[in-house]
């Protein structure tokens, strides 16, 4: 049913076997000391695995400021997104997903039995969401419309106007809006008032047929502990749910008692995050400026999309400087833009300048 994820096996060849990290688009995994705090905080959590579910869904919830029936926990964000397709589409069903993509928004929703259909984010209009590429894109089978938001390869944000207007085009053919928002708590991460840690800005508050997909991975350096959720209106999180107990049954104790844990941590994990990236991207803005290259210069996160003269693809000189240069970037042909490459900046701020320097050197820029 899935066709392989080129790009995921080409990371699992090359990721973490670098000094120069410059591919890895999370927030680097927190120390053995913070699991061993976030660990103690689990005897809080109730032993019998119903309360413990419960207790998961209703910090999800609270954490999203969105009602606790509109809320369905997962693995992390891929999970999720598993989850949704399952829920909302059949096969011969049509999928819009936005190119630049991110590869797992197509092998899915294709491992569903759906046909995938491109619309652009055009790098002449800024990577910018445009409701009236979605408009042309719709067939009369499209069911959903998938997009990413803080924008992956780009990491340009999709504002709230424009994601409701994104949401009425999908509505006016009665079709749902996905929006995998990973990475939209990029820069600010939580709004701690009132003693809470709370993402005030989920796209799933916009409008009733958004349904969003998203976890603790990237921003907070929790990757491993893969706790995600999707957020959709009751009718779509039941049916996700029974793909759920369909799939994994319910999922582990362990895990709703580390993710609640987890949550309640949340406002030392997002300062964390925020010291990790402070100066980074203006940086990295002025290695791109200073080789007169083109990016999609985005003003939160954690990366964006270089540009190199002349469109040819840039896998094997990447691979290259692997084994050359001991430095990785995210090949833009695995999102749909071969002349191109994702640049991050999570690595450590000492090893950012040098490993900028070696990747000029490593691709002749």
């Amino acid at each position: 049913m899935f066709a392989p994820t080129r790009y995921l096996q080409w990371a699992r060849r090359f990721y973490g076997q670098v000094r120069f990290d410059l591919a890895t688009s999370g927030m680097p995994n927190v120390d053995a000391e913070t699991l061993r705090a976030l660990r103690a905080r689990e005897d809080a959590v109730p032993d019998e695995p119903a309360a413990a579910w419960a207790l998961l869904c209703a910090k999800i919830a609270a954490y999203n400021d969105v009602p606790r029936d509109q809320v369905l926990p997962a693995l992390g964000t891929t999970h999720a997104l598993w989850l949704a397709c399952a829920a909302l589409l059949s096969p011969g069903d049509d999928v819009l997903v936005e190119t630049p993509a991110y590869e797992p928004l197509l092998r899915i929703p294709e491992g569903a039995g759906a046909r995938v259909v491109p619309f652009r984010r055009d790098a002449l209009a800024g990577f910018a969401l445009d409701p009236e590429s979605i408009a042309r894109a719709m067939t009369p089978r499209t069911r959903l419309v998938v997009v990413t938001n803080l924008h992956n390869p780009t990491g340009v944000r999709a504002g709230d106007d424009a994601l409701r207007a994104a949401a009425r085009v999908a509505a006016a053919g009665g079709v749902t809006l996905l929006v995998d928002e990973v990475y939209a708590p990029f820069d600010t991460l939580v709004d701690q008032s009132n003693d809470r840690a709370v993402f005030t800005r989920s796209a799933r508050k916009l409008a009733p047929n958004v349904v969003t997909v998203s976890s603790l991975t990237k921003c907070y350096g929790l990757g491993p502990e893969r706790i995600g959720w999707l957020l959709g209106p009751p009718d779509v999180i039941g049916r996700a749910t029974d793909a759920l107990i369909a799939n994994a049954g319910l999922l582990p104790r362990s895990h709703s008692r580390m993710a609640v844990a987890a949550f309640s941590e949340l406002p030392s994990l997002a300062s964390r995050s925020r010291g990790l990236l402070a100066g980074k991207r203006e940086r990295v803005a002025a290695w791109v400026a200073a080789r007169g290259l083109t990016w999609s210069g985005p003003t939160e996160g954690l990366f964006g999309l270089v540009t190199v003269p002349g469109g040819a693809d840039l896998t094997a000189s990447i691979e290259a400087a692997v084994r050359d240069h001991d430095v990785l970037v995210a090949p833009g042909a695995f999102f749909g833009v071969p002349g191109a490459f994702r640049l991050a900046w999570s690595l450590p701020a000492e090893h950012l300048d040098p490993g900028l320097d070696r990747l000029a050197r490593a691709l002749g820029v």
